[in-house]
Parts: structure tokens; C-alpha cells; sequence
């Protein structure tokens, strides 16, 4: 009976998800139109095509949204949004070198527009021209205000495309996050593990675990994580020591943490991590 509810709820969620893009296409149709009736009564105002340009690309019709970039410009609309939406469009059809020239024009207007030279160092790294791309991330990043976390984890993992063992760059990269966002930032902090693990930096990787453990009132999960990792390097008497202090910190939640299911999985995955340590 319950297995059945639980499908019925995925498939009613799946079919709320699919009617909310419809709506959301059809909605965007509509605009279309309505912004079409528009220029019948105004065929020489290039904001209006502009508009329809960009409704259409978020229609995904591509073709259609640069052929009103394209008259938009042509009636003398030659601002900074029209160059990158042009660029952005043409990005999203996969032809980049005409992305970089519209990038490269909406640049010109205005040379320090992160925005704009974020998306530029995306186009460069399509056309594999990498050195380029990092000058231009480089810049996105250490002067962009409110970056977000997957800015950076997409600069270090331009930095890896270029030099696959270049660890140091990539963790170069996690440090101006931690240094922007803040050094608790879980994101980031987990992304330096698994550079510092396949960089084999093994007193880093348990120096970046014991921070965790201390940073976070609930550490049951990390000393877990410890654990396995002291076991994958062969340190087992620390191993013992961490699967040990995972159970403590468990035994010291309140009662109804403890009853969760999730504390539950943890346990097991415990208690197997113990046998395997016992038969090492």
C-alpha cells in the first residue's frame, strides 16, 4: 500500500513538473505573440525586437532570437544587453566563434562587465583556447561580489581540463572561495577533500576532516567519513579510533536524532566499517 502511494506522489509530482514547463512555454507563446502585434504597429522600434529576440531565446528558439537581435541592430540598437544576448544565444547554439565576437563587442562597451567576461572565458574554453580562458575567469572570480559557489567550482575544474594534475591550481581555486564565502562553506571544503585525495596528500585529507569534525555541532557523519578514509590509507588503529568516536557522538544525540532513519544507515554503515577493520 505504501509503495503504491509513493507512486502515485512521484508520478502526480512528475506531471506538475512537465505541466509547470507547458505553462511556462506556453506563457512564453504567448508573450510572443503579443509582442508580434506589437511590432506590426511599430515595425521600426528596435527595443521591440530586442524583446521578442530575447522571448525567443528563452523559448529556445534560437534562429528566431538572432534574426531580432539582428534587426534590432540594424534599426540602431547597439547596446551592451543586446551584444551579450546575441553572444549568449549563439553560446547556446554551440556556434562559438560568432559568440566571441558578439562577446567580444559587448566587452568593448564596457571591459570590466563580469558577467559578460564570464561568459567569454566559457567561449574560449569551448574553442580549447585555455590560456585565454583562465585569464578571463581569473578575473571573473577575484572580481566578482556575490560569486557564487559553482563559479568556483567550475574555475577549478577548468583548471583540471587544462592540466589534469594540477591539483594545486584547483585548490588554489577552492582557497579564493573559502577566502570569498567563508571557511565553513561546506561546498568547498568537500571539493578540497577530493582534490587533496587524488593529489595523495593524506596528512591534508585528515587535517580537512578534523576542521570539519570541529567546525560542526553535529560530527557523527565526519568522524564517519574519517574513518573510511584512515582505513582506504591503511592507518587502521587511527581508523578504530574514528569509527569509535562516531558511535560516542551518536550515543550523545537526543533521543529523537537518534531515531531517525538516517542515523539508522549511519550506524550500519558503521558497524560494517568495523568488520571490515576487524578483518584488515
Amino acid at each position: 500500500m505504501r509503495f503504491e502511494f509513493t507512486k502515485k506522489i512521484v508520478a502526480l509530482t512528475g506531471f506538475l513538473f512537465i505541466s509547470s514547463m507547458l505553462f511556462a512555454h506556453g506563457d512564453l507563446s504567448i508573450r510572443i505573440q503579443e509582442k508580434t502585434i506589437e511590432i506590426s504597429k511599430k515595425p521600426t522600434d528596435a527595443n521591440l525586437y530586442y524583446e521578442r529576440g530575447f522571448l525567443y531565446q528563452q523559448h529556445l528558439e534560437y534562429q528566431n532570437a538572432i534574426s531580432d537581435f539582428d534587426k534590432s541592430k540594424s534599426l540602431g540598437n547597439y547596446s551592451k544587453l543586446l551584444f551579450f544576448r546575441m553572444a549568449e544565444t549563439y553560446y547556446k547554439k554551440n556556434d562559438y566563434e560568432y559568440a566571441l565576437d558578439k562577446i567580444t563587442s559587448c566587452i568593448t562597451i564596457d571591459a570590466g562587465d563580469v558577467k559578460s567576461l564570464k561568459l567569454k572565458a566559457q567561449i574560449l574554453f569551448k574553442l580549447k583556447r585555455y590560456k585565454e580562458t583562465m585569464l578571463a575567469y581569473t578575473y571573473v572570480v577575484e572580481n566578482t561580489i556575490d560569486i557564487r559557489p559553482e563559479d568556483i567550482i567550475e574555475y577549478s575544474n577548468i583548471v583540471l581540463t587544462i592540466d589534469s594534475l594540477d591539483y594545486n591550481g584547483a585548490l588554489e581555486a577552492i582557497e579564493i572561495g573559502l577566502k570569498k564565502l567563508g571557511r565553513n562553506t561546506v561546498t568547498f571544503q568537500l571539493k578540497k577533500i577530493e582534490y587533496l585525495k587524488k593529489s595523495d596528500q593524506v596528512e591534508e585529507v585528515i587535517n580537512q576532516y578534523n576542521m570539519l569534525i570541529k567546525n560542526n555541532n553535529r560530527n557523527e557523519f565526519w568522524y564517519y567519513e574519517k574513518g573510511k578514509y584512515l582505513i582506504e590509507v591503511k592507518r587502521y588503529p587511527q581508523a578504530n579510533i574514528a569509527i569509535q568516536q562516531a558511535k560516542l557522538a551518536i550515543e550523545l544525540l537526543k533521543t529523537k536524532f537518534k531515531s531517525t532513519l538516517a542515523i539508522k544507515k549511519l550506524q550500519r554503515q558503521l558497524n560494517e566499517l568495523e568488520k571490515s577493520l576487524n578483518y584488515e
